[in-house]
């Protein structure tokens, strides 16, 4: 197994100070994701967001995740399956999601958006736009700056060497441009090593349902 895939849930483990569970709770709360929903995470992981996402959506809804990484995909699958979760993991990545238009009432991607390059990010929340139902979901969470001046400093030291190179709120003016509407960019309600050091952006698919 690939040493990022057989560590990563440690890893998280240690940041969120054994509180995992509860940022992919907000997660899900803030994608509005309710029972019977179809979701997709996009860049899945060792699919720890998507199997919360199953929980809350129930045995009727119908949740994906992908992941360019095999093993993460593998992994993902061991999980579901010994937690009993219907939930499927395929390879796919975010510049070519494979699902059709109009599949999903939520898709999610947590932090993975900067790590890509601008023009597989900009076909990537394109693609998200197109496999979300008209009025369906977006919802991005990543890192980002704290607003508290004291934080702020403690972060550049122990969290992003000095600086962060990208902020959620670069994204805004190109989801307007694809068609997301209602867009809010805002502070996770979660801290890491005490720190507000998380940000998500969510919208809506402002598209007409042509099917």
């Amino acid at each position: 197994m690939v040493p990022m895939v057989s560590t990563y849930d440690a890893y998280m483990r240690k940041m969120t100070l054994g509180r995992e569970q509860v940022l992919r709770q907000r997660t899900v709360e803030l994608a509005g994701i309710k029972a019977g929903d179809s979701v997709l995470e996009v860049g899945c992981g060792t699919g720890s967001l998507t199997l919360m996402a199953k929980k809350i959506s129930g045995p009727n809804s119908k949740v994906y995740g992908i992941d360019v990484i095999p093993e993460m995909i593998e992994y993902s699958r061991q999980k579901a399956a010994q937690s009993n979760l219907d939930i499927s993991f395929k390879l796919g990545t975010i510049n070519d999601i494979p699902f059709p238009d109009n599949t999903f009432d939520v898709v999610m991607a947590s932090f993975m958006i900067f790590h890509m390059s601008e023009d597989t990010r900009q076909k990537g929340i394109a693609e998200i736009y197109r496999v979300l139902k008209p009025k369906g979901r977006m919802l991005i969470v990543d890192l980002a700056m704290p607003s508290h001046r004291l934080q702020q400093a403690i972060a550049k030291r122990v969290i992003f060497s000095g600086g962060l190179e990208h902020e959620l709120g670069e994204l805004l003016p190109l989801m307007n441009r694809i068609g997301f509407s209602d867009l809010e960019c805002a502070p996770v309600n979660f801290s890491i090593l005490g720190l507000s050091i998380l940000a998500y952006i969510r919208g809506y698919a402002n598209k007409s349902d042509s099917r």
